[in-house]
């Protein structure tokens, strides 16, 4: 009787950020893949070499025990995105292997959360498919969330006092300065060879600069001194899963999935180096499936964003290709589902702010930014591609706090048109403002900064009136005789192509049914990010050639 195993890791995040260093970030998530996923399934390769799963920084990996006891005993379902789905030919080597297995991972990572669930031909209900891995999946996932919901609080004695503790207050293991640096050797060439593989293809190692050191991202000007740190996530990637029914086509989905990605990444940093025609430096953090996380200077953390997004969208016909035969004979798919769609989240903050917290603003901004997805169509998301970003100055941001105090006594004002849609051509739909006309008003703005149409200082009179009201701010404009606030106000016209009614750089909406206005301030976003957007085209020609 034939048994499946999940692999799973709970916290990952708490345990890849839990050092403030990040080649310790890098070496944290290399330990996760190394010990959930197989790297011959997930990177494409045939197998893995004595080099690959030898003696390194990882003591315990799945590819070595499972080479050293398993051997024949099991076949591959899934692989890929931080867990792994195993068939093993015997329902007693599978209860062996979870209990064999979650020994060797404690005993060798202790603070690291593995979850393994099994399921055997018995545990799937009668009249069921015994071979419908959507269903198998589903089952697994299940007792895996039941296993991590019954695991005790976390209120343990980490240190008596007399021991080294690292960043999380937890003691230091003991690893002398080889093994951290066999650490991160391996998990450069395995977090990073599929990128800097296809940068290669591409003709782009000579534009893009791979680094594990926040330390590159500084500038002899402290002010400038900022990084982007992105997160991204693809739409709808669970129901999609769902749908497949074997395991051939559950691993060819996740390969396809892995090289659109991987493609995207690498043809958007190529696109946009060659563009600006400098080295773009960039830190793939975490690169597992549709799940993104990278860091890059500041002024080019945007435009990135939004190209990556757009080559999710787009990708080329090898990895169109791919993905079409993954879910081929696939009951329920339709095609316009295969429409691949993601969502960003971008927080721009000093080299030296704390990167947990940093990464913690960017999902959470990625999560804002999916919210729309549902907030325009309802219990069903739109096929769209958003991003959302944060500047923040320091640890403690008064900026939103003060909007809330001042939206109270102003409710039909807002000051944001972020989340913005980088899939759509018009400047606005339904309220929805587009990345590519917020583009092209940073750069008019700048282009009458260099005429000298409009001075800095008149920006600083707008960023003072923005929260005092609609009176004080139109006024401004009003009392202006040096040609600044009408040159402002005929840019934001012609860039949303006099979409309503605009007054000022601010839209204005009538509502009828409460017999008041609300008040959009379009500026706001702008001249808050404008020093972040890197000068020069917007746009980045998409077209690499292969």
């Amino acid at each position: 009787m034939s048994a499946y195993v999940f692999i799973d890791v709970s916290r990952k995040q708490e345990y890849i950020f839990r050092s403030k260093r990040l080649r310790d970030n890098l070496i944290n998530s290399y330990v996760i893949k190394s010990v959930t996923e197989l790297p011959g399934i997930a990177d494409a390769e045939p197998t893995a070499t004595d080099d690959e799963i030898g003696n390194s920084y990882s003591e315990v990996t799945l590819a070595t025990y499972l080479a050293e006891y398993y051997t024949g005993a099991y076949s591959v379902v899934y692989s890929g995105g931080g867990n792994s789905i195993l068939k093993f030919t015997g329902a007693k080597q599978a209860k062996e292997f979870v209990r064999g297995y979650s020994l060797e991972v404690l005993s060798a990572y202790p603070q690291l959360e593995l979850y393994i669930s099994k399921v055997t031909e018995e545990d799937i209900p009668e009249g069921c498919n015994k071979e419908d891995m959507s269903l198998i999946r589903r089952l697994l996932i299940q007792r895996a969330d039941r296993l991590k919901d019954s695991r005790k609080p976390m209120f343990r004695r980490w240190s008596y006092g007399i021991e080294r503790i690292d960043d999380s207050g937890k003691p230091v293991l003991c690893t002398n300065t080889r093994q951290v640096k066999d650490g991160l050797d391996r998990a450069r060439n395995v977090l990073h060879k599929r990128l800097k593989d296809r940068l290669k293809k591409i003709g782009g190692e000579e534009k893009v600069e791979i680094t594990v050191e926040l330390s590159d991202y500084k500038s002899s000007d402290e002010r400038k001194s900022y990084i982007g740190v992105i997160a991204l996530d693809g739409n709808q990637m669970g129901k999609l899963f769902n749908k497949l029914r074997t395991p051939e086509s559950l691993s060819a989905f996740s390969l396809a999935i892995e090289k659109i990605y991987v493609e995207a990444v690498a043809d958007a940093l190529c696109a946009y180096a060659t563009s600006k025609q400098k080295l773009i430096k960039i830190t793939p953090v975490l690169m597992s499936g549709d799940d993104v996380c990278l860091v890059t200077n500041a002024e080019d953390a945007l435009d990135i964003t939004a190209a990556i997004l757009e080559r999710i969208r787009t990708p080329s016909p090898e990895a169109k290709k791919a993905l079409r035969k993954a879910v081929e004979g696939v009951k329920g798919l339709e095609d316009k589902q295969l429409d691949l769609t993601a969502c960003a989240g971008v927080a721009i903050v000093k080299v030296t702010y704390p990167f947990f917290d940093a990464v913690q603003r960017a999902e959470k901004l990625c999560r804002r930014a999916k919210e729309e997805l549902y907030r325009l169509a309802g219990s069903e998301a739109i096929a769209a591609s958003f991003m959302n970003w944060e500047i923040v100055q320091g640890q403690v941001s008064a900026q939103k706090p003060y909007e809330k105090l001042v939206s109270r006594s102003r409710e039909h004002s807002h000051y944001h048109i972020k989340p913005l849609r980088v899939d759509q051509l018009h400047p606005t739909v339904d309220g929805v403002y587009s990345y590519r006309a917020f583009r092209s008003l940073a750069d008019g703005l700048r282009n009458l900064l260099e005429r000298e149409q409009i001075s800095a200082s008149f920006l600083e009179k707008i960023k003072k009136h923005l929260y005092e009201g609609w009176e004080s701010y139109s006024l401004l404009f009003k009392l202006d005789q040096t040609g600044a606030g009408k040159a402002l106000s005929d840019l934001v016209e012609q860039t949303f192509l006099s979409d309503g009614n605009w007054k000022y750089g601010v839209r204005i909406e009538s509502d009828t049914g409460h017999g008041h206005e609300e008040y959009r301030y379009v500026l706001n976003d702008l001249l808050e990010t404008i020093a972040f957007i890197s000068a020069g085209k917007g746009s980045v020609d998409t077209d690499v050639k292969v």
